[in-house]
């Protein structure tokens, strides 16, 4: 009787264990401003994303020519993915082709997280900074003097993005900006050196670090990307908030007398990443004593990799069907024999 009791049991329990919940797939997405993600034929072209994937994680992303783009490439770097979940990637596209398609996609331990197409277009101007998510997208930076200290009236960006702050130095050698104030509870201060003496630089406000103890702001000036320390900065316990935040340009090293000019950067709210949806399990047949109902699973056709992060669970791995009726079967056959 013993015998019989352990064996049915051990049989069961191999039969009711659960099969293990299925890890619901991380995913990439590739942020852009417009109809098209563009880049420009120039050195330090940005490309940006938001990811599921957790703070400090390695993200490669690839960027291939497609199409009758000549001459062809390949191009490859690796980005961490930030506290918000958003990643950033720049590609040196000076010395490939002037025009043409291209598509991208990022991995994450080897596996295709997700993809899109870009094309690269030439420049209508002076873009040698310009980037795929945060070129211009105002009048001012072509227009300001370089022969007085300005500042451009408006520049947006998207929230956890980088916007882009021209500035100009007159005769002055520095230049300190002023970002935000206390009525928007948030107030950033830095002083800018005109390092290639042409009078004009471009102060890069990264906006997923504004508040915290990570680099808020560089510069971009004698074909260099600069990091710059602040004067002063507020903390923020979360994301900077969309809104209007006043800018204010001072000759010199501080922020004496009134401002030479002043502009204003808004930020806006981020686009809403979908959230994954959650697994799906069918809920198992109903089984008597002595007899299992096999469920029908339908095979879901084979993809290269779910990027929707959607998990299916066949009804064939619900309690007591498919395998597991065998399983019993078994049990019940191993019991009968040793009665």
């Amino acid at each position: 009787m013993s015998l019989r009791v352990a064996l049915l049991v051990c049989v069961l329990g191999a039969a009711l264990a659960p099969a293990g919940a299925a890890a619901v797939e991380d995913t990439a997405t590739f942020v852009h401003e417009g109809d098209a993600l563009t880049v420009h034929p120039r050195a330090g072209q940005a490309v940006t994303g938001e990811t599921t994937l957790p703070a400090g994680s390695v993200l490669s992303v690839r960027m291939r020519s497609t199409g009758d783009t000549q001459p062809q490439f390949l191009r490859t770097a690796e980005t961490t993915v930030t506290e918000y979940g958003t990643f950033e990637v720049r590609f040196d596209m000076s010395d490939g082709p002037t025009n043409g398609t291209f598509a991208l996609s990022a991995y994450h331990d080897g596996e295709r997280l997700g993809q899109a197409e870009g094309r690269i277009v030439p420049c209508d101007g002076d873009c040698t900074d310009a980037t795929a998510t945060e070129r211009d997208s105002f009048e001012g930076e072509t227009t300001l003097s370089p022969d007085r200290v300005g500042v451009v009236a408006v520049s947006e960006v998207t929230r956890t993005r980088t916007a882009r702050i021209p500035v100009t130095f007159g005769d002055a050698e520095n230049v300190t900006v002023v970002v935000g104030e206390e009525s928007v509870n948030y107030q950033y201060a830095a002083t800018l050196r005109d390092r290639d003496g042409d009078g004009r630089a471009i102060l890069l406000f990264h906006t997923e670090h504004a508040g915290t103890d990570r680099t808020t702001a560089s510069v971009l000036d004698a074909d260099q990307r600069t990091a710059v320390d602040p004067i002063r900065e507020s903390e923020l316990p979360a994301l900077v908030d969309p809104g209007n935040y006043p800018i204010a340009v001072y000759p010199g090293t501080n922020t004496t007398g009134d401002p030479a000019d002043v502009g204003s950067l808004v930020v806006h709210e981020a686009p809403t990443v979908e959230p994954s949806p959650t697994e799906t399990v069918t809920d198992a047949p109903t089984a008597t004593a002595g007899t299992a109902t096999a469920a029908t699973a339908t095979d879901a056709p084979e993809t290269e990799r779910p990027r929707t992060g959607t998990v299916t669970t066949g009804s064939d791995d619900g309690l007591l069907g498919g395998d597991a009726a065998g399983l019993v079967a078994v049990g019940f056959g191993v019991t009968l024999g040793v009665v």
